[in-house]
């Protein structure tokens, strides 16, 4: 039976579709919402077969509501209800995927046909199959937890350099040796006192703030973000210096929400130190000032050399992680590494695990790679875009596709990584083959 979720702002609406005899089409109507953030944070639970959606809703209408589901949940199939005033917006609808639109008042008979029709559809491409395939690969991406837990690392204490580019990869967080400056985002509802919300309210709360800064903030290779699920104190990670009006473009942004996060913002920035294993020495000077400034403010921290240094003077920095070496069997160690690689680079692969298939420390294959003039994680990107190269040749797949077969559950980390090595975009490559082949 497939299974649908409504998402209307009205509660009427809502509950007079919830109740019409879906099972008569096979359809199984699994939840409401009343809006698409609501509606996200159901999905990231749930599986879902087809959204029902109204097109306008406060906090996140239906059409930005497709736009991350398009990126995010591409075998979901979007059925739009649209007033006759909202013509433009159910074109528009149309244009980012959705199956049909349905006018409002809504006519019972014009509804069973659409259905009928969408059920049909998928029962003859077997697209549940290929959802559930769909979500048992995702189970096994680690990126996000291994993004946010590198980032919490990164943020709390100093960072071996020679770990940057691994644990980053891993997280597919991409930081380049280059000044770096860290900020604390703060929901100024919770300035002097710990929430007193209930767990489902502070769950909306974080969920909500975490994809609109994935949305509005984080950029590959630029700016990254991580948010406390129990707190919602958030840190901004960023590259270089960020102004006074990158800060307020963004609280402009987040105050659109204001109904949904009932608060105002406020934005604390530290210096800017000169490398991404220095970032915690920023926002230790931004979680000293955040404790004096005023709700609904913007401070930066002096940008200059002497106000990180005083406070890195009693911060240890050595990251002596070195084992000793055994000579004898490396070359048969690092080849059934290198197999193992080669048999699992499309799913989310860490130098411990491979470490672990081969019976040594992590440190000890890293040292077996470079011996070899490469580093694990040179190698392990070296096939997974050599496999890229070979799909980008087949229309069938698209980009987003691509990425996910080769271990990458980000489309733009993807993006930026394929460019930084094949010298162009995976579009711009595509775009390449075509033309090589007339």
């Amino acid at each position: 039976m497939l299974q649908m979720l409504i998402v209307d702002d009205e509660k009427e609406i809502r509950e007079g579709l919830f109740a019409w005899p879906w099972k008569d089409l096979n359809i199984e109507t699994v939840g409401c919402c009343s809006h698409g953030l609501e509606a996200l944070q159901f999905l990231a639970n749930n599986p879902v077969d087809i959204v029902l959606t109204d097109i306008r809703m406060p906090f996140m209408d239906g059409l930005e509501l497709m736009e991350v589901l398009k990126r995010q949940y591409p075998f979901i199939h979007v059925i739009i209800l649209s007033g006759y005033s909202d013509f433009e917006y159910a074109r528009k609808a149309l244009q980012l995927g959705a199956v049909d639109y349905i006018l409002k008042p809504i006519v019972f008979e014009e509804m069973i046909q659409c259905m009928k029709k969408l059920t049909a559809h998928l029962e003859e491409e077997k697209q549940i199959e290929k959802r559930v395939n769909f979500l048992q690969h995702r189970a096994q991406q680690l990126s996000r937890v291994l993004r946010d837990k590198f980032l919490s690392e990164l943020f709390h204490a100093p960072f071996p350099v020679s770990e940057l580019e691994q644990c980053g990869a891993e997280g597919e967080v991409m930081l380049e040796n280059a000044p770096h400056t860290a900020a604390v985002l703060r929901l100024d509802r919770f300035a002097s006192q710990q929430p007193s919300l209930s767990k489902r309210e502070m769950d909306l709360i974080t969920f909500s703030l975490d994809n609109l800064l994935a949305i509005v903030w984080d950029k590959p290779g630029w700016r990254y973000h991580l948010v406390n699920k129990n707190t919602a104190e958030t840190f901004l990670l960023s590259k270089d210096h960020p102004k006074q009006d990158c800060y307020e473009s963004l609280i402009k942004k987040l105050l659109q929400y204001k109904g949904l996060f009932k608060s105002t913002f406020t934005i604390v920035s530290g210096p800017m130190v000169p490398g991404p294993e220095r970032i915690h020495i920023s926002l230790k000077a931004a979680l000293k000032h955040l404790t004096n400034t005023e709700p609904n403010t913007i401070f930066l921290c002096p940008n200059d050399m002497d106000s990180w240094r005083n406070l890195a003077k009693d911060d240890i920095y050595s990251f002596d992680k070195g084992e000793d070496m055994e000579e004898n069997g490396d070359s048969l160690t690092l080849a059934k590494a290198k197999q193992f690689i080669k048999n699992n680079y499309n799913r989310s692969i860490t130098l411990r695990e491979v470490a672990d298939h081969v019976y040594i420390s992590p440190s000890h294959l890293s040292a077996l790679f470079k011996r070899n003039g490469i580093t694990f994680l040179k190698y392990l990107t070296d096939i997974r875009i050599k496999h890229a190269r070979e799909l980008l040749g087949d229309l069938k797949y698209s980009i987003y596709e691509v990425g996910e077969k080769v271990g990458y559950s980000d489309p733009a980390y993807f993006s930026e990584l394929f460019k930084k090595n094949v010298g162009m975009t995976p579009n711009e490559y595509r775009k390449h083959l075509r033309l090589s082949a007339y």
